[in-house]
């Protein structure tokens, strides 16, 4: 891979008083001065301008409570960029490899004590990795080589057009809720993301190089040591058990395709409450929801404020993985929302994934399993769709008997054998799938 060894900074900062805006405009823009020497002003989408320090001082001073605009700021060795909209802050700032080592403790103590006081989220990390991670054009990737690409999980995206599909990939920055989850050298998480993970989960997590509780609820997680080092095993092994143990993939996916991940953590939500499962093996040491013998639950009360933490040992049971029984039908559930229009194998993959992770289990001895019957239920755009990638899957899965249920006209329905265990799956139709889950969805074109 060519590198460009920049390093990257990103602030969302919100809940601004005027002034207090004012003043942290004030001290973006002395920080850009203490860094470098900025030449080039741009103001939204016009001509670039000479930099002239009185005239950006004079805009500051007349920030008004509804402005909305971005300026660039330029200089041989860095370029900063700050959006204001509705008293809220976006900066995102490039620093040469040079310029950060020379002032990286008065970088981090400016990033930290503006975070304090009204950060949102904010990331220090390689250039390199960002891009790596998340830029799924295939003409903009010219710092990969062929090989490199070639290896890459890809798509198509809702032109037909194949691309990186960067949401199998550790570093890729989700985006839900307003708040930026990811995984990268050094992570700033603020008290806005508790609601959906609870502050216990950050702080449990194991295998990072540091963990610092702030002011404010501003929690900074350190992954490595070296943040030029990012693609080394040890550290991109690092990155990808950081992604996996947070579990924010398991909240939403963006890609349709399926994020073809065991969970190492699992979530269900209420009203003003948000409760998760995370899986250990034995030792301890986070692992995939199969493998597990130590489950830690956790709920959390945003609204009240209130935790409860409990820690078990044992065995999954079928309800682990069928979590919704149905006494009238006699049915214990759970679902999956696939798009096989973004698979380049028409979801092939994916269907097995999932088909597999729901009929492979050690659940014979469980009473449930005996009682009930297990169903998976795939909602997709089209139920018409499941045709043709479902012929090609059960000539694939020649250790997995078939059967289709005749009678389920409207909803395709096939009952799964392999040796002991059984699995019904139905294909649903997505626009009549109601969202138990509001965090889970596809892109529509």
């Amino acid at each position: 891979m060519r590198k460009t060894e920049e390093m990257l900074m990103i602030g969302q900062y919100a809940n601004f008083q005027l002034e207090d805006l004012r003043t942290a405009v004030l001290d973006w823009l002395s920080l850009t001065r203490i860094l470098t020497t900025p030449t080039l002003f741009r103001l939204n989408k016009k001509e670039k301008e000479i930099f002239v320090l009185d005239n950006l001082v004079k805009k500051i001073e007349k920030i008004k409570a509804n402005d909305n605009f971005w300026w660039l700021l330029e200089a041989p060795d860095a370029k900063f960029q700050i959006h204001i909209k509705n008293k809220s802050m976006f900066c995102s700032s490039f620093l040469s490899k040079e310029i950060f080592e020379k002032h990286e403790a008065l970088i981090k103590d400016y990033f930290v004590s503006r975070l304090e006081q009204n950060g949102v989220f904010g990331f220090l990390r390689s250039f390199d990795e960002y891009q790596f991670n998340n830029i799924s054009n295939l003409q903009l990737r010219t710092f990969d080589t062929l090989k490199e690409r070639k290896s890459l999980p890809k798509m198509y995206d809702v032109d037909r057009n194949v691309t990186i599909d960067c949401n199998q990939l550790a570093g890729y920055d989700l985006h839900f809720e307003g708040l930026c989850f990811t995984s990268c050298w050094q992570m700033y998480f603020s008290k806005f993301y508790y609601r959906y993970i609870p502050q216990a989960v950050f702080e449990a997590v194991q295998q990072v190089y540091k963990i610092i509780l702030y002011q404010n609820g501003l929690l900074g997680v350190n992954l490595f040591k070296n943040p030029w080092h990012w693609d080394i095993d040890v550290n991109l092994k690092y990155q990808r058990i950081f992604r996996d143990q947070i579990g924010f993939d398991q909240l939403a996916w963006e890609n349709g395709v399926g994020l073809l991940r065991e969970p190492y953590i699992e979530f269900a939500f209420e009203k003003n409450r948000v409760h998760t499962v995370s899986y250990l093996d034995h030792q301890g040491q986070p692992t995939p929801k199969k493998k597990s013998s130590i489950f830690i639950t956790r709920m959390y009360d945003f609204t009240q404020g209130r935790y409860a933490e409990n820690r078990l040992k044992g065995k999954l049971n079928a309800q682990a993985f069928f979590p919704w029984i149905d006494e009238s039908s006699k049915k214990m559930m759970n679902y999956c929302i696939l798009n096989p229009e973004y698979a380049l194998d028409m979801g092939v993959r994916a269907f097995e994934f999932y088909i597999r992770e729901f009929l492979e289990l050690e659940l014979e001895n469980d009473s449930n399993y005996k009682r009930y019957l297990p169903t998976l239920r795939f909602y997709i755009p089209h139920v018409e769709m499941f045709k043709v990638p479902f012929k090609i899957l059960n000539q694939k899965m020649v250790d997995v008997e078939f059967k289709e249920v005749k009678h389920k006209v409207q909803h395709p329905t096939f009952d799964l054998k392999k040796g002991k265990n059984y699995l019904r799956i139905i294909f649903m139709n997505y626009s009549k799938f109601i969202k138990s889950r509001k965090f889970s969805a596809y892109p529509k074109k």
